[in-house]
C-alpha cells in the first residue's frame, strides 16, 4: 500500500506533460502502474414502460471512458446549448460533438496514451464493462442509435441534368448522448444510463448523390 500511495503522490505532484492535452495523463499511468485500478461497467436500457413490462437493452450502444478533459467538457456543452439556436445547428451538433470526441481521441494517441481510451460495447442483457479503470477523474461519452428512412423525392431528371448532383436526404440517425463525469478511487463503478437520463438527443442525416443520367 505504502508503494501505490507513494507513485500516487508522485503522479499527483507532476506537472502536465509534453502532450497537446489539457489533462496530466501521468497521474492515469502512474496509477495504472501502481495497480491502482477498479472495474467500472453498468448497465444501459431503457426503463419498463408498464408496471410489469421487461426493461429494454439498448443492445450496440457504445461506452467511451477518457481521461477528463475541461476543455472536451465545455466544447460538449457548448454544441448542446448551441443545438437550440437554429435548426441547421440542431443538425450539426450530434456529429460535430462526435468530431470532438475524436479528435481527443486522436491527441491521446499523439501523447502516446492511446490505450487510455477504454470502449465497451452494450451486450444482449444491457451490459457493459470497460474494465479497470485507473484512479482519476475519468469522462463517460455514450451513444445509442436507432435509424429512420424518409422519402424524398429525387430531382427531376432535366435539373440532373443541368444542374449539379446535390445530395438527397434518405434518412436520419435519432442518436441518443449520455455524458458522465466519474471519479474513479477505491471502490467499483457501476452506471445507470437509461432513457430517462439522457444527456443530449440529436440526429445525424443519411444522404446520397443520386446519378446523372449518361454521367459515369
Amino acid at each position: 500500500m505504502k508503494t501505490v500511495a507513494a507513485l500516487l503522490a508522485v503522479a499527483l505532484a507532476a506537472g502536465p506533460g509534453a502532450a497537446a492535452v489539457d489533462v496530466d495523463l501521468q497521474r492515469y499511468t502512474l496509477a495504472e502502474r501502481a495497480g491502482a485500478t477498479v472495474p467500472v461497467g453498468g448497465r444501459a436500457y431503457a426503463e419498463r414502460r408498464t408496471p410489469d413490462g421487461p426493461e429494454i437493452p439498448l443492445i450496440g450502444a457504445t461506452v467511451v471512458a477518457m481521461p477528463w478533459s475541461e476543455a472536451l467538457t465545455r466544447r460538449l456543452q457548448q454544441l448542446r446549448e448551441g443545438a437550440r439556436a437554429s435548426a441547421a445547428a440542431y443538425r450539426e451538433a450530434a456529429t460535430s460533438m462526435q468530431r470532438a470526441r475524436e479528435a481527443y481521441e486522436a491527441e491521446l494517441e499523439a501523447a502516446g496514451e492511446p490505450d487510455l481510451v477504454r470502449t465497451a460495447v452494450v451486450g444482449p442483457r444491457g451490459r457493459f464493462d470497460l474494465g479497470r479503470l485507473p484512479a482519476g477523474r475519468w469522462l463517460i461519452i455514450a451513444t445509442s442509435e436507432s435509424f429512420h428512412e424518409t422519402s424524398a423525392p429525387r430531382a427531376e431528371r432535366k435539373d440532373r441534368e443541368m444542374y449539379s448532383p446535390r445530395p438527397r436526404l434518405v434518412g436520419f440517425h435519432t442518436r441518443t448522448v449520455w455524458l458522465r463525469d466519474v471519479a474513479v478511487a477505491a471502490e467499483p463503478v457501476e452506471l445507470e444510463l437509461t432513457d430517462r437520463n439522457i444527456w443530449f438527443t440529436g440526429v445525424v442525416e443519411q444522404r446520397v448523390v443520386d446519378p446523372v443520367p449518361g454521367r459515369r
